[in-house]
């Protein structure tokens, strides 16, 4: 059986925050020393299944220091994991230099959006939470959706940043980075055979479109990725993610 890369978000798709913390899941993150993060137990079982068959590559928004904070399952720690929309590789938990120069040559003629669409949100307030993460795109954090839609259509920044909203937060990309590109420079070292990726929001979408196979929560997505692979109600999407994924990688164990 070839190579298969498992690209996959993590925040609501691999791990839960508190907010949609269920009994007998477990908490694999803390803030503060206070309980942040959390897998199912299905996930705590299926996961070490997961990695013995194929490559788990996390792509996620969150800062290094963010990423970080997730303490993985004994023997399911990814080698590699992409930080900041994918403009930070993470190798065995050390940043790779290469890799975060040549995401920075893709940022370079958008610095000047960026800090002006960062002094824009914060002059203009109502967020809980504003700031540019690893020098690569900004986010602002709001009390609600309508709120954070509303800031993102209004913003008139005259630049080719990307606004994307994800819940409470809307975020400002420039091209390049976005969790396709990503996946696309990630292809090129591991040279898998077949790729498999997961997410539940628009900030995926790049990535789901790259893949072999893509699996989303619910049909929201659907129209942007056609052919997605749907989660049933019934099921939790992580523990969803993770049975397709030993399903569509049944075979012998990779080495």
């Amino acid at each position: 059986m070839g190579t298969i890369l498992f690209a996959s978000d993590l925040d609501n798709t691999l791990l839960f925050s508190h907010r949609h913390r269920q009994p007998g899941d477990r908490c694999v993150e803390r803030l503060n020393g206070a309980e942040q993060g959390f897998f199912t137990q299905d996930t705590l079982d299926l996961l070490p299944q997961v990695v013995r068959r194929v490559h788990l590559l996390p792509i996620t928004t969150r800062s290094v220091e963010q990423y970080l904070r997730i303490q993985w399952p004994e023997g399911t720690v990814p080698r590699w994991a992409l930080t900041a929309n994918g403009a930070v590789l993470l190798r065995d938990g050390e940043v790779d230099r290469a890799w975060y120069a040549a995401s920075q040559a893709l940022v370079r003629d958008h610095r000047e959006a960026l800090a002006a669409v960062l002094d824009h949100l914060t002059r203009q307030g109502g967020a809980t939470s504003v700031r540019c993460v690893e020098g690569v795109y900004v986010y602002a954090a709001y009390p609600d959706t309508p709120t954070a839609e509303r800031v993102a259509r209004d913003w008139c920044g005259g630049s080719a940043l990307r606004a994307v909203v994800s819940g409470r937060k809307v975020y400002f990309f420039p091209p390049g980075i976005d969790k396709g590109t990503a996946l696309r420079r990630a292809v090129e070292p591991f040279g898998p055979e077949r790729v498999i990726a997961a997410g539940d929001s628009g900030i995926d979408v790049p990535m789901l479109r790259r893949a072999d196979l893509a699996l989303i929560p619910d049909t929201e997505l659907l129209p942007q990725v056609p052919g997605a692979r749907v989660c049933g109600p019934d099921q939790r999407f992580p523990d969803f993610v993770l049975s397709a994924v030993l399903q569509d990688a049944a075979g012998p164990a990779r080495t």
